[in-house]
């Protein structure tokens, strides 16, 4: 009984030991290194902030805001930013809804030829139409669209409401845009707006 009692001291000393040891190993002496104070904290920016200039990183790619859309359909407002970055350009959605903050991104999809009707295909996958309409619009930044007007639009989900699709028309004459779209939480995303980076 003595030996056992004697074996797990042992093993408990030994432990103890090897933590103390590996704690050292990964601990390096010295000044801790500078963080910017909105990195630590991914709920520090301001949804309602982010404009041209700012900083967007999203799954670990950095994107830099290069315009801003503000929207306005009879009272309810949102804003759309273009983000530019390694990956391609994308776009921000940030609106209230009901007092919820929802933020989507979205990825253009190229050369598809697709119109709005009341189903589509893409993919695969079966969207059906759930919203449409028209909304006026005011643009600041390289955006690639007027400084203000009229934007049509057509929004469409699949049955199991999974997938999001979405169609925009900056004017009469002009084509679809057709864009996969996804929401994101506030916390996925990191922005540095860019006053705080002086």
């Amino acid at each position: 009984m003595g030996v056992v009692i004697l074996l797990l001291a042992l093993l408990v000393l030994v432990s103890i030991v090897g933590n103390v040891v590996r704690g050292r190993r990964t601990s390096t002496p010295g000044t801790p290194p500078r963080v910017h104070p909105l990195a630590a904290d991914p709920e520090a920016y301001d949804p309602l902030r982010i404009g041209v200039g700012d900083i967007v990183t999203y799954a670990g790619v950095d994107h830099v805001v290069r315009g801003t859309i503000n929207f306005d359909q009879e009272g309810f407002r949102w804003h759309e930013h273009l983000l530019d970055g390694p990956t391609g350009r994308r776009r921000l959605t940030v609106e209230y809804d009901e007092g919820e903050l929802e933020m989507t991104l979205w990825t253009r999809c190229e050369g598809t030829g697709l119109e709005p009707g009341k189903d589509v295909v893409l993919d695969n996958c079966v969207y059906r139409q759930v919203k449409s309409g028209a909304v006026r619009f005011t643009a600041g930044g390289a955006t690639g669209t007027a400084s203000s007007g009229s934007m049509d639009y057509a929004d469409y989900t699949t049955a199991d409401k999974t997938r999001l699709l979405a169609f925009e028309r900056w004017a009469k004459t002009a084509s679809w845009e057709v864009s996969t779209v996804c929401a994101v939480t506030r916390g996925e995303l990191r922005v540095i707006h860019a006053g705080s980076l002086d």
